[in-house]
């Protein structure tokens, strides 16, 4: 193993502007030592060591409070133990015969941890201002993401932002209103989702006094309404299909006309769609138009799954116990590697939102400065602290109050589990639930809120 980190050391990337150096330890005794004299960023340990096994090395270092990542090697024959040692907090593991094809991403993704780790504050502090306030991420994927962001808001041309749901397309559109032309004005939300059938056109378009029953005035548009700003268009491709070619119209020529009136008014705006749905399997279904798809889908951005882009899982937790911290006013909990590990193998099926909702609840249980560790994290994610039945809390409360938890408590997980066996369709869930797509959506915005 020398010999190869050895071989690698050209090849490993710069840490803070400094070339890596390896510093290699005979004994488990040699490199805790080594940890108290000098800062170290990374641990690169075998299982087997001459004073004590690579676990132990491990948990030595995690008691410690050393909050740096562990990458643990072996032989296939030894797969048992590498899964042991995951368990017990490492960040990644190195097989034998070691390939630097291989082991130069894993050591550069494990350095990128360690200063996540090393930082005082919830993400790594760049040497320019951070210009995304609420776009945390370190990883490659994400940044692309960002990059793109810049682009698209230095033109006016439509955007359309793709991704699952919870993966924050709010919050990217939101991103590129406040850098564009137009962030002096409004920046108008649209659900597509959200209004009944006969009401959509004039939600989105408005109408005239008398345009139809109870029409006994005047009503200005949603879209209207975003006018001199940017209108964002939130699940486009539920929007019904007869409205579709006057929402072409209004992208094309900047014209929107109320129900009932023959005098079309003009509108200044950036639009921006968002859709988690497959807009060309739409398409050949005949459910989505064509020219409003090829409209939509010159500028798109397609925003990574979660578990895609693991990278930003520790940032984004880090991220979040801040903000609960300081919202519930307690003290602010470390996490421990060992939950980070936990984070990292969860496969996040409700992406941001689900990770926010589950730091949120760690830190709802924390006492004092006490570390969230794994066995908090795995509890929340297979729903044993979440529920009210097992902890009996709810029983302390007043009748109405519980009993508003308990529905509060089923909202959610039930939600939960529509969408993440519909692996985040909102469509589908709703059909398998056997709700209207509306009202599912209202019960998912109530009770899990948007990230």
């Amino acid at each position: 193993m020398e010999l190869f980190l050895r071989t690698l050391e050209q090849d490993l990337p710069r840490y803070e502007d400094e070339q890596v150096e390896i510093v290699i330890n005979a004994t488990a005794e040699g490199a805790l030592r080594r940890l108290r004299e000098q800062p170290i960023h990374l641990v690169i340990t075998g299982l087997r060591l001459p004073d004590m096994t690579g676990i132990q090395l491990m948990d030595r270092i995690h008691d410690a409070e050393h909050r740096i990542p562990v990458l643990v090697t072996g032989c296939m024959d030894t797969l048992d133990g590498i899964v042991e040692a995951m368990r017990h907090g490492a960040f990644d593991y190195l097989v034998k015969p070691y390939e630097r094809v291989t082991a130069v991403p894993r050591i550069h993704r494990a350095m990128r941890m360690s200063e996540i780790l090393l930082s005082s504050v919830p993400i790594p502090q760049p040497r320019q201002p951070q210009p995304f306030n609420d776009i945390v991420c370190v990883s490659p994927a994400m940044r692309t993401v960002t990059g793109l962001i810049d682009a698209v808001a230095k033109v006016s041309a439509t955007a359309l932002i793709v991704g699952e749901t919870g993966t924050g397309k709010e919050l990217i559109a939101k991103a590129i209103h406040e850098r564009s032309d137009e962030r002096t004005g409004p920046f108008q939300v649209i659900d597509c989702t959200m209004f009944a059938e006969g009401t959509v056109e004039s939600e989105l378009f408005g109408h005239v006094r008398g345009a139809f029953t109870g029409a006994i005035a005047d009503k200005r548009g949603l879209i209207e309404s975003g006018s001199q700003g940017t209108v964002f268009l939130d699940e486009i491709g539920d929007i019904p299909l007869a409205l579709q070619a006057k929402l072409l119209r209004v992208l094309e020529e900047g014209e929107v006309r109320a129900v009932g009136s023959t005098h079309p008014k003009k509108v200044h705006t950036r639009f921006i769609a968002a859709t988690n749905q497959d807009l060309a399997e739409k398409v050949q279904k005949g459910e989505f138009r064509k020219d409003l798809y090829y409209r939509l889908n010159v500028m798109v951005i397609r925003v990574p799954a979660l578990r895609d882009r693991k990278e930003d899982i520790p940032v984004l937790a880090r991220y979040f116990i801040n903000k609960y911290a300081n919202d519930f006013g307690k003290p602010v909990p470390e996490l421990h590697p060992s939950a980070v590990t936990e984070l990292i193998a969860h496969p996040w099926p409700g992406n941001v939102r689900e990770l926010r909702n589950v730091i949120e609840r760690a830190v709802m249980l924390s006492q004092g400065h006490q570390h969230i560790d794994a066995q908090v994290i795995v509890s929340i994610l297979q729903g044993v602290t979440k529920d009210p039945w097992v902890s009996g809390e709810y029983l302390l409360l007043p009748y109405s109050q519980a009993k508003e938890k308990i529905l509060e408590e089923f909202n959610r997980r039930y939600i939960s589990f529509k969408l993440a066996n519909n692996q985040g369709n909102v469509t589908r869930a709703a059909v398998e639930a056997g709700l209207p797509r509306p009202y599912f959506h209202e019960i998912m915005r109530r009770y899990r809120r948007a990230a």
